[in-house]
């Protein structure tokens, strides 16, 4: 199930339980609904996995269900993805997009009055 699917099954109140459940190096959330019970899929049709509750907390705020349940039986800390330090490399030289925006254009908001 994607992100669009749970919305709307959100907003239909066909939703019974929310649950984060640990795994290892992060949580999927688990949905039941009525008798069938639903994992949550990213768009490339693979179970999304969060490195961190906070990122569920505010996934399931944004889709309007903020109450759920954590069941952290299973979890073992670790990463979600493996590292990628060339990434992290051509990032803080400022070799990707979004670094050299941010590097182009100061703050101006702190200068103005």
């Amino acid at each position: 199930m994607n992100e669009a699917a749970l919305r709307q099954l959100i907003g239909a109140g066909a939703v019974g339980e929310i649950v984060a459940v640990g795994g290892s190096g992060g949580f999927v959330i688990a949905l039941k609904l009525g008798e069938s019970d639903a994992i949550l899929g990213s768009s490339l049709g693979k179970t999304r996995v969060f490195a961190s509750i906070s990122t569920i907390a505010l996934l399931l705020r944004r889709l309007g269900q903020p109450r759920f349940t954590v069941d952290a039986t299973d979890f073992v800390p670790g990463r979600v993805r493996p590292a990628q330090p060339e990434r992290s490399a051509a990032m803080r030289a400022g070799k990707l997009p979004k670094a050299a925006a941010k590097r182009a254009a100061p703050n101006t908001k702190m200068n103005k009055k």
